[in-house]
């Protein structure tokens, strides 16, 4: 009886995919799966969308040669990043090589020799991307906006495909001089430098992050209590470490208290500058990053400022939120709060007139004059308290300006300030001519 074509094929097809796994089976023989993790760092860079991870697990080894099969299926992890390293016992281990098998994407096998025999601590370390932070702070003053409560905030994201348990999580605030690190790497050898004006290739900016960073300690037990971030300056950036363990699952966002100031005195002052915020007055809360307004001991990262007023009945009135940029130790923090109905500003040309007129040609010609300006500016508070006004007008042209108290902002701008007590109000005169034509010499504000 002939056997039909349709089994034989079945038959050959079955014995194929039997001796496949036979040798897939051979091959795995001794082949260890990496542990679970004991611990993990967290080194989150917004500025490069890098995150520097480093895990500690403990293998089992034997004496001789040990394959161990690490795996980040699903994750955004960089396969060119992946590093084992001992932590202890490290003159009799060694890392023979990394093989990533063709059949197994998204698998790395180390091959690891070892004189001993029983568990050692390793590091892996990593780069990933789809992890992010951001900063936000809300800030709340008392009813007479003497003083304020200023709380900082980072929310953390996770988009990268792996879920971190209990991870000690850094966060890197400023930018990271690459150039500087991709220079040292290459004077020591380690990486050719590129070509002037070739882009810097992504591997090279992970080993230049990964120099750039000083090696972290793990804890063993980390901290079960309430999270705080401690600050560590590294040049012109720096590191929040945030203590105690944090879970962070994939898809996940989780909020944390970066730091709370109370009792943060401000300064209020209204500027007048049609230029940039239209032709009424905008108040602004003043302060500085420093010990004085009780805060000071680091950066704060760029981040939306929220603003609100205790109205001394158990609520809240909101006044105003900005986008605000990196603010260094000792820098001024200058929040817009927004227009206030009770300062009032009023502009009035009280006179124009026309002179020094120069001619040329024959009949005469009008190729030069000056325009004197004369003008009576007006603050009126209705406010309960007094209130500090900057007041600024560009000038275009070439001008020669008389007043009392006026300076100069830059070549094209005048500036005036002023207290107004409560209740009151407080005018001022100035005169500006302004050269025309021929008679214009200098593109620019001279006080008279």
């Amino acid at each position: 009886m002939k056997t039909p074509r349709k089994a034989l094929r079945f038959v050959l097809v079955v014995s194929a995919l039997l001796a496949l796994a036979a040798t897939a089976q051979a091959r795995n023989i001794d082949l260890t799966t990496v542990p679970p993790r004991e611990s993990v760092q967290l080194t989150i860079y917004n500025s490069e969308d890098l995150t520097l991870v480093r895990e500690t697990r403990s293998l089992s080894l034997k004496k001789g040669t040990n394959s161990i099969q690490y795996s980040w299926a699903d994750t955004l992890i960089d396969p060119t990043s992946v590093e084992i390293r001992p932590l202890e016992k490290d003159d009799q281990i060694e890392v023979l090589d990394t093989t990533y098998p063709g059949d197994k994407p998204q698998h790395c096998i180390w091959n690891i020799e070892s004189k001993i025999e029983g568990q050692v601590r390793f590091q892996v370390t990593y780069f990933t991307s789809g992890i992010s932070w951001s900063a936000d702070y809300v800030l709340i003053t008392e009813p007479a906006e003497t003083e304020m409560s200023f709380d900082g905030y980072v929310q953390i994201y996770n988009n990268s495909g792996e879920e971190y348990e209990n991870a000690q999580v850094r966060l890197v605030v400023g930018v990271v001089n690459l150039v500087e690190k991709i220079q040292e790497l290459a004077r020591r050898g380690i990486i050719p430098m590129p070509a002037p004006g070739a882009p810097v290739s992504k591997g090279l900016r992970m080993r230049a992050m990964g120099g750039a960073v000083t090696e972290a300690e793990f804890k063993d037990e980390l901290a079960e209590r309430a999270p705080e971030i401690v600050k560590e300056g590294l040049s012109e950036y720096f590191i929040y470490t945030i203590e105690g363990a944090q879970t962070i699952p994939n898809q996940w966002s989780k909020r944390l208290v970066s730091f709370r100031a109370r009792q943060v005195k401000f300064d209020i002052l209204y500027r007048l500058r049609p230029h940039q915020y239209g032709d009424r007055p905008v108040r602004f809360f003043m302060l500085k990053n420093d010990e004085e307004h009780k805060l000071g001991t680091t950066p704060l990262p760029d981040g939306l400022v929220r603003t609100f007023r205790d109205n001394g009945r158990d609520g809240l009135c909101f006044l105003g939120q900005q986008q605000t940029k990196y603010v260094p130790i000792k820098e001024d923090i200058e929040l817009n709060v927004g227009l206030d109905d009770e300062v009032v500003q009023e502009l009035t040309c009280t006179s124009v007139l026309r002179q020094n007129f120069t001619f040329d040609h024959t009949p005469p010609v009008v190729v030069g004059w000056d325009e004197v300006y004369s003008w009576k500016e007006e603050i009126r508070n209705y406010k309960d308290k007094t209130v500090r006004m900057e007041v600024r007008h560009q000038i275009p042209g070439d001008i020669e300006l008389e007043a009392e108290a006026a300076r100069l902002h830059d070549y094209h701008t005048v500036e005036f300030t002023f207290d107004v007590k409560p209740r009151e109000k407080f005018a001022w005169h100035y005169e500006y001519t302004q050269h025309q034509g021929s008679n214009a010499k200098q593109d620019r504000i001279r006080l008279k």
